[in-house]
């Protein structure tokens, strides 16, 4: 039988403790039997070109565009490399609440197709698929920080009624896949969504910050279990745009943990600005 890879608040937490074991075996029996029995019944397609057998067929795998290291070290936007003080132009007047931002693939064709189906089209199973895809920049990343094992994973929350209209929170899903690999990591949700906020598509910049301003809230009782030897919080979420979800979520994490944040996520999408540096 398969193991939850996750931290283990229960054991002195009372009632949290067992609720946060229930909602591991939901996971589980979702991810080893429910999604099993639904591959057999409908086999997968590809979702880059439509075959079947394979959520993503190695042909359509080879056209994602991989973020390297000639990126910005601070904000990690593609193609900008650090100019003054570790920042980029594009960074260097700005403030970000997290210390540092990564992303695995560029958010352009496939990459932008697995985010939307994992997000809107139903298919939480793709997360392993992104996960093991994104896994050695994720690993390369976290060996970056030089914090040893002393690391949290966490996610950017869902709303209630949007988790329960898709099912899961994609971020989770994606956070909890890319946690549990070969040396696993700590996991835990530690902020929660307080309101029902409108898509951010469509939406530049400054309406998105309008459009989540005050709408994240620390989970109290999670973050009373974190253990004292945290260093740092590695924050994930399935894609990065304007970076507003991001700023939202680190700084209620920062101001209630006193942690340094660290972003990361499956895809990025790339300003005008920093493809002229490509």
């Amino acid at each position: 039988m398969m193991t939850e890879p996750a931290i283990r608040f229960g054991d002195a937490a009372g009632n949290g403790g067992t609720v946060l074991r229930l909602a591991g075996m939901v996971r589980w029996c979702r991810g080893s039997v429910a999604e099993p029995v639904l591959s057999v019944l409908f086999p997968p397609r590809c979702v880059g070109c439509g075959d079947f057998e394979s959520h993503l067929c190695p042909s359509c795998r080879d056209t994602l565009v991989r973020i390297g290291p000639d990126c910005c070290p601070r904000c990690g936007e593609p193609g900008s490399p650090a100019l003054v003080g570790g920042r980029c132009s594009r960074c260097m007047g700005s403030e970000f609440e997290y210390e540092s931002a990564r992303s695995a693939f560029r958010h352009q064709g496939v990459a932008r197709r697995l985010v939307a189906e994992f997000k809107f089209g139903g298919q939480s199973v793709l997360g392993r698929t992104m996960a093991e895809l994104a896994r050695p920049a994720f690993a390369g990343y976290v060996s970056s920080l030089g914090l040893s094992r002393d690391l949290m994973v966490t996610w950017v929350p869902s709303h209630g009624s949007a988790q329960r209209q898709r099912g899961y929170n994609q971020a989770e899903v994606l956070a909890r896949a890319l946690a549990g690999g070969p040396q696993p990591l700590a996991q835990a949700g530690l902020v929660r969504k307080t309101r029902a906020t409108k898509h951010q598509k469509g939406l530049g910049r400054a309406e998105r910050q309008a459009n989540l301003r005050g709408g994240f809230a620390l989970d109290e009782r999670a973050v009373a279990l974190l253990p004292g030897r945290l260093q740092g919080l590695v924050l994930v979420d399935d894609v990065y745009t304007t970076g507003a979800t991001a700023k939202e979520v680190a700084s209620v994490l920062v101001c209630g943990t006193s942690l340094p944040v660290h972003l990361f996520t499956f895809s990025r999408a790339v300003t005008s600005a920093a493809e002229g540096h490509d």
